[in-house]
Protein backbone atom coordinates (compact mmCIF):
# COMPACT_ATOMS: atom_id res chain seq x y z
CA UNK A 1 0.00 0.00 0.00
CA UNK A 2 1.50 3.32 -1.11
CA UNK A 3 0.55 5.10 2.12
CA UNK A 4 2.62 2.79 4.33
CA UNK A 5 6.35 2.29 3.84
CA UNK A 6 8.66 -0.42 5.17
CA UNK A 7 9.90 1.66 8.11
CA UNK A 8 6.35 2.47 9.22
CA UNK A 9 5.47 -1.23 9.18
CA UNK A 10 8.52 -2.02 11.28
CA UNK A 11 7.72 0.75 13.77
CA UNK A 12 4.13 -0.48 14.13
CA UNK A 13 5.28 -4.06 14.66
CA UNK A 14 7.72 -2.97 17.37
CA UNK A 15 5.05 -0.85 19.08
CA UNK A 16 2.62 -3.79 19.18
CA UNK A 17 5.31 -6.13 20.52
CA UNK A 18 6.14 -3.60 23.23
CA UNK A 19 2.51 -3.54 24.40
CA UNK A 20 2.14 -7.32 24.31
CA UNK A 21 5.27 -7.75 26.43
CA UNK A 22 3.37 -6.13 29.31
CA UNK A 23 -0.21 -7.16 28.58
CA UNK A 24 -2.05 -10.44 28.14
CA UNK A 25 -4.04 -8.92 25.26
CA UNK A 26 -3.48 -9.52 21.55
CA UNK A 27 -3.24 -6.27 19.57
CA UNK A 28 -3.75 -6.43 15.80
CA UNK A 29 -3.29 -3.56 13.32
CA UNK A 30 -5.20 -3.64 10.02
CA UNK A 31 -5.30 -1.17 7.15
CA UNK A 32 -7.18 -1.29 3.85
CA UNK A 33 -7.23 1.16 0.98
CA UNK A 34 -10.99 0.84 0.51
CA UNK A 35 -13.77 -0.99 2.36
CA UNK A 36 -16.48 -1.00 -0.29
CA UNK A 37 -17.25 -0.96 -3.98
CA UNK A 38 -19.24 2.12 -4.93
CA UNK A 39 -19.59 1.55 -8.69
CA UNK A 40 -23.30 0.80 -8.37
CA UNK A 41 -23.90 4.05 -6.50
CA UNK A 42 -21.96 5.97 -9.16
CA UNK A 43 -24.12 4.37 -11.85
CA UNK A 44 -27.27 5.22 -9.92
CA UNK A 45 -26.24 8.86 -9.52
CA UNK A 46 -25.42 9.23 -13.22
CA UNK A 47 -28.67 7.54 -14.26
CA UNK A 48 -30.78 9.86 -12.11
CA UNK A 49 -28.99 12.97 -13.37
CA UNK A 50 -29.32 11.79 -16.98
CA UNK A 51 -33.07 11.23 -16.57
CA UNK A 52 -33.45 14.70 -15.07
CA UNK A 53 -31.43 16.37 -17.82
CA UNK A 54 -34.29 16.71 -20.42
CA UNK A 55 -36.37 18.69 -17.92
CA UNK A 56 -33.59 21.26 -17.56
CA UNK A 57 -33.03 21.42 -21.31
CA UNK A 58 -36.73 21.90 -22.09
CA UNK A 59 -36.97 24.55 -19.39
CA UNK A 60 -34.63 26.81 -21.38
CA UNK A 61 -35.21 25.40 -24.89
CA UNK A 62 -38.89 24.31 -25.05
CA UNK A 63 -38.84 23.46 -28.76
CA UNK A 64 -35.54 21.62 -28.98
CA UNK A 65 -35.49 18.52 -31.18
CA UNK A 66 -36.10 15.25 -29.29
CA UNK A 67 -33.22 13.51 -31.08
CA UNK A 68 -30.85 16.25 -29.99
CA UNK A 69 -31.99 15.85 -26.39
CA UNK A 70 -31.34 12.11 -26.62
CA UNK A 71 -27.85 12.69 -28.02
CA UNK A 72 -27.08 15.19 -25.27
CA UNK A 73 -28.21 12.62 -22.69
CA UNK A 74 -25.85 9.99 -24.08
CA UNK A 75 -22.86 12.35 -24.09
CA UNK A 76 -23.76 13.60 -20.60
CA UNK A 77 -24.07 10.04 -19.26
CA UNK A 78 -20.68 8.98 -20.61
CA UNK A 79 -18.81 12.08 -19.43
CA UNK A 80 -20.30 12.13 -15.92
CA UNK A 81 -19.87 8.37 -15.46
CA UNK A 82 -16.20 8.63 -16.44
CA UNK A 83 -15.75 11.49 -13.97
CA UNK A 84 -17.40 9.52 -11.17
CA UNK A 85 -15.16 6.56 -11.97
CA UNK A 86 -12.36 8.67 -10.49
CA UNK A 87 -12.45 7.78 -6.79
CA UNK A 88 -11.36 11.20 -5.56
CA UNK A 89 -14.32 12.77 -7.37
CA UNK A 90 -16.90 10.11 -6.50
CA UNK A 91 -16.29 10.44 -2.76
CA UNK A 92 -17.73 13.98 -2.84
CA UNK A 93 -21.08 12.55 -3.97
CA UNK A 94 -21.20 9.69 -1.47
CA UNK A 95 -23.10 10.29 1.79
CA UNK A 96 -20.92 9.96 4.87
CA UNK A 97 -23.40 7.47 6.33
CA UNK A 98 -22.87 5.07 3.41
CA UNK A 99 -19.09 5.31 3.66
CA UNK A 100 -19.15 4.63 7.40
CA UNK A 101 -21.59 1.75 7.06
CA UNK A 102 -19.43 0.03 4.43
CA UNK A 103 -16.27 0.48 6.50
CA UNK A 104 -17.94 -0.66 9.72
CA UNK A 105 -19.26 -3.84 8.09
CA UNK A 106 -15.83 -4.55 6.61
CA UNK A 107 -14.21 -4.05 10.02
CA UNK A 108 -16.47 -6.62 11.71
CA UNK A 109 -15.99 -9.00 8.79
CA UNK A 110 -12.21 -8.65 9.05
CA UNK A 111 -12.31 -9.23 12.81
CA UNK A 112 -14.04 -12.58 12.22
CA UNK A 113 -11.95 -13.61 9.21
CA UNK A 114 -8.72 -13.06 11.12
CA UNK A 115 -10.05 -15.19 13.97
CA UNK A 116 -9.68 -12.53 16.64
CA UNK A 117 -12.64 -14.03 18.48
CA UNK A 118 -10.77 -17.33 18.89
CA UNK A 119 -7.93 -16.40 21.22
CA UNK A 120 -7.64 -18.45 24.41
CA UNK A 121 -8.50 -15.57 26.76
CA UNK A 122 -10.78 -13.61 24.36
CA UNK A 123 -8.71 -10.48 24.84
CA UNK A 124 -8.02 -9.49 21.24
CA UNK A 125 -8.06 -5.87 20.06
CA UNK A 126 -8.14 -4.79 16.42
CA UNK A 127 -7.37 -1.30 15.15
CA UNK A 128 -9.00 -1.03 11.73
CA UNK A 129 -8.25 1.79 9.28
CA UNK A 130 -9.97 2.29 5.93
CA UNK A 131 -8.11 4.97 3.98
CA UNK A 132 -10.68 5.88 1.30
CA UNK A 133 -13.53 6.18 3.77
CA UNK A 134 -11.25 7.95 6.29
CA UNK A 135 -12.59 5.59 8.89
CA UNK A 136 -11.05 4.22 12.08
CA UNK A 137 -12.57 1.63 14.39
CA UNK A 138 -11.33 -0.25 17.44
CA UNK A 139 -12.93 -3.66 17.92
CA UNK A 140 -12.42 -5.82 21.00
CA UNK A 141 -13.36 -9.36 21.96
CA UNK A 142 -15.63 -10.35 24.85
CA UNK A 143 -12.84 -10.65 27.42
CA UNK A 144 -12.14 -6.94 27.04
CA UNK A 145 -15.72 -5.80 26.39
CA UNK A 146 -16.77 -7.17 29.75
CA UNK A 147 -14.39 -4.80 31.57
CA UNK A 148 -13.92 -1.81 29.27
CA UNK A 149 -16.76 0.12 27.65
CA UNK A 150 -16.35 0.88 23.94
CA UNK A 151 -16.69 4.61 24.65
CA UNK A 152 -13.24 4.50 26.27
CA UNK A 153 -11.67 4.13 22.82
CA UNK A 154 -13.57 6.99 21.17
CA UNK A 155 -11.03 9.71 21.96
CA UNK A 156 -8.28 7.62 20.36
CA UNK A 157 -10.50 6.93 17.35
CA UNK A 158 -11.25 10.64 16.90
CA UNK A 159 -7.59 11.64 16.98
CA UNK A 160 -6.57 8.80 14.67
CA UNK A 161 -9.35 9.67 12.20
CA UNK A 162 -8.06 13.24 11.99
CA UNK A 163 -4.57 11.93 11.26
CA UNK A 164 -5.94 9.61 8.57
CA UNK A 165 -7.60 12.60 6.90
CA UNK A 166 -4.22 14.35 6.97
CA UNK A 167 -2.56 11.21 5.55
CA UNK A 168 -0.46 10.65 8.68
CA UNK A 169 -1.20 6.94 8.82
CA UNK A 170 2.04 5.75 10.39
CA UNK A 171 2.13 8.40 13.11
CA UNK A 172 -1.57 7.87 13.78
CA UNK A 173 -1.13 4.16 14.22
CA UNK A 174 1.79 4.56 16.60
CA UNK A 175 -0.10 7.07 18.73
CA UNK A 176 -3.21 4.86 18.81
CA UNK A 177 -1.18 1.79 19.79
CA UNK A 178 0.48 3.78 22.57
CA UNK A 179 -2.83 5.04 23.99
CA UNK A 180 -4.58 1.67 23.70
CA UNK A 181 -1.53 -0.06 25.15
CA UNK A 182 -1.56 2.06 28.30
CA UNK A 183 -5.13 0.95 29.03
CA UNK A 184 -4.50 -2.70 28.21
CA UNK A 185 -1.35 -2.89 30.33
CA UNK A 186 -3.19 -1.39 33.30
CA UNK A 187 -6.35 -3.51 32.99
CA UNK A 188 -4.84 -6.73 31.61
CA UNK A 189 -1.23 -7.15 32.76
CA UNK A 190 0.76 -9.95 31.22
CA UNK A 191 0.23 -13.42 32.73
CA UNK A 192 2.55 -16.37 33.17
CA UNK A 193 2.89 -18.62 30.13
CA UNK A 194 1.36 -15.89 27.95
CA UNK A 195 1.48 -16.83 24.25
CA UNK A 196 1.54 -14.63 21.18
CA UNK A 197 -1.44 -16.00 19.24
CA UNK A 198 -1.86 -13.32 16.58
CA UNK A 199 0.59 -11.51 14.26
CA UNK A 200 2.22 -8.27 15.37
CA UNK A 201 2.89 -6.94 11.87
CA UNK A 202 0.57 -4.53 10.07
CA UNK A 203 -2.02 -6.50 8.09
CA UNK A 204 -2.88 -4.97 4.71
CA UNK A 205 -6.10 -6.12 3.03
Amino acid sequence: MKNINKQMKLDIEKAIAKVEEKSSCELVAVITQKSGNYSFIALLIVSILTLMLPAFILLYRPFVDALLVYQIQIVFFVIVFLLLSIENILIWFLPKSILQKKAKLKAFETFNILGLQKTSNHQAVMIYVSVYERYVQILTDSGINSQIDNDVWQNTVNKFTTMVKNKKFGAGYLKAIEEIGEILIEKFPVQENDKNELPNYLIEI
